[in-house]
């Protein structure tokens, strides 16, 4: 990973995604081909944008260590069905990419 353009955004969901989608459109053009966008952030953040149709693919990074609370991802949700794209095990960690249809 690297020449990431870090953009931290505060003041919610919306203004986040505009300021990602304005940041990458300028990028893109400056680099003539088209540049994800990756929106990071706890289960509250990434399922908000889950539900409002802004996430075309979801990426999870399963460490075996129990913190013991936190936000469920789909907590309330209607059930989605995710497809799996890849799973890249490592010794610290499992990376799941799932397309969100």
């Amino acid at each position: 990973l690297t020449d990431l353009d870090w953009t931290f955004v505060t003041t919610g969901l919306p203004d986040a995604v505009a300021a990602a989608r304005k940041r990458a459109e300028a990028a893109s053009a400056q680099r003539g081909q088209d540049l994800d966008v990756v929106l990071m952030g706890g289960g509250a953040t990434i399922g908000s944008a889950i539900d409002a149709g802004l996430v075309d693919a979801l990426t999870l990074h399963l460490a075996p260590v129990v913190l013991g609370a936190g936000t469920p991802l789909f907590s309330g949700a209607a059930p989605r069905t995710l497809v799996q794209r890849s799973v890249t095990s490592t010794s610290t960690a499992t990376h799941l990419t799932y397309d969100i249809p």
